[in-house]
């Protein structure tokens, strides 16, 4: 612009000279000259030309994990802010929870006591077998006094009544030894339910990472994540290609990805996946870029600018871009012929950041106006102010 700006100045001094030295001295009148127009030049070239296309998307974390309560309730703190860093297995949240603390105080209290049970039936069991054995062994011994005439019917009829009831005792004592068990099993069972529902009032990282956002707050229903961790791992770009360029972008690829807000140059980037097939909605493939070893400062959520190469021409005719000027509808170029412009319509194709390619209208060895040809017109008188030389 500044450039430009100063062809202007210069245009319009050689301008008023003309004027003035026209209409001072005593010199009879005569025609004045067409001022001539200061240009440089540059030449026709043949090279390689590549068409850039630039896609606007977003750096995103190498993995976005959502963490999210294992069971519905009540947050009642939140452990961590945003930026905080968080190991796999850290506390970042507690749900109110001493309902399910004094619940699961009430379960091991029954386990002690069903544990307690346990062992009083299976002293009664005992008890019972040491009472039956003695009672069987005094029943053969009355048996038998019974029989030689030293005891007396009823004494042997007491016996057998004793022997009865302790094999009677013995039977319920082995049945409620036998139910004992599974009521210690019951009671177990409940301490550990108690134990996981009062764990899972305890949100812990699942990953290591960095702490993205606190979705919730406390006194909040702990309904949908609480929580967004982004992992450690390589940072990326999402994009949206169209149809027409996503062929040219194969998984592996290098291209330059701009940050402005963490790179003051470009990063390189490379193709990590591109989407097998385009949104139903938008008509846009999903493409990944990685980028290996981006800067610290390179944050998810930031702009990104991703810059790759479509289409390429080899042996092209080819022009700075700022020599073709639109006159009309039509693409001119400016050549000088005999100290004059002499426009010639040309037929354009592919452009970089600094060349256009030509398809028709020039020939390799030509030289066009490159400083200057926004200010001239068909047939303006012109000097070449650069020997008539590439620029």
């Amino acid at each position: 612009m500044r450039k430009s700006w100063s062809y202007g100045v210069l245009i319009l001094l050689v301008l008023l000279l003309s004027v003035n030295s026209g209409g001072c001295g005593r010199q009879p009148a005569r025609q004045a000259e067409v001022p001539r127009v200061p240009v440089e030049l540059a030449p026709v070239v043949r090279g390689s030309i590549a068409q850039p296309v630039r896609v606007t998307g977003t750096v995103q974390a190498g993995a976005t994990v959502q963490v999210m309560a294992a069971s519905p309730g009540k947050i009642k703190s939140i452990l961590v802010d945003v930026g905080d860093k968080v190991v796999q297995g850290q506390i970042i949240a507690e749900l109110e929870n001493s309902d399910l603390e004094a619940r699961l105080q009430q379960a091991k209290a029954n386990l002690e006591q069903a544990r307690l049970g346990l062992d009083q039936a299976d002293a009664r069991v005992k008890q019972a077998e040491a009472r039956a054995q003695l009672d069987e062994a005094n029943l053969k011994r009355t048996q038998a006094l019974f029989d030689q005439g030293a005891a007396s019917q009823q004494q042997l009829d007491a016996a057998r009544a004793a022997a009865a009831a302790s094999q009677e005792d013995l039977a319920i004592a082995r049945t409620s030894m036998a139910a004992a068990p599974a009521q210690v099993a019951a009671a177990e069972a409940a301490v550990r339910q108690a134990e996981v529902a009062l764990e899972n009032t305890y949100i812990k990282a699942p990953v290591s990472g960095e702490v993205a956002a606190r979705l919730l707050e406390p006194g909040a229903l702990a309904q949908g994540a609480v929580v967004t961790l982004v992992t450690s791992g390589e940072r990326q770009v999402e994009i949206g290609v169209t149809e027409q360029d996503v062929n040219y972008l194969r998984p592996g690829r290098e291209v330059a990805v701009e940050v402005p807000a963490a790179a003051a140059e470009p990063l390189k980037g490379r193709v990590a996946s591109v989407s097998p097939a385009a949104d139903e909605r938008s008509r846009v493939f999903k493409v990944k870029i990685s980028l290996p070893g981006a800067p610290a400062g390179v944050k998810p959520g930031m702009a990104a600018t991703v810059i790759y190469t479509t289409r390429q021409v080899n042996n092209a005719l080819l022009v700075p871009k700022n020599a073709v000027v639109k006159r009309g509808a039509q693409d001119v170029v400016y050549t000088v012929v005999e100290g004059k412009a002499a426009g010639r319509p040309v037929t354009t194709g592919i452009a970089d950041d600094k060349n256009l390619e030509i398809i028709k209208g020039l020939a390799e060895g030509d030289s066009v106006i490159v400083k200057g040809q926004d200010f001239i017109s068909e047939g303006q008188p012109v000097e070449v102010v650069n020997g008539g030389a590439g620029a």
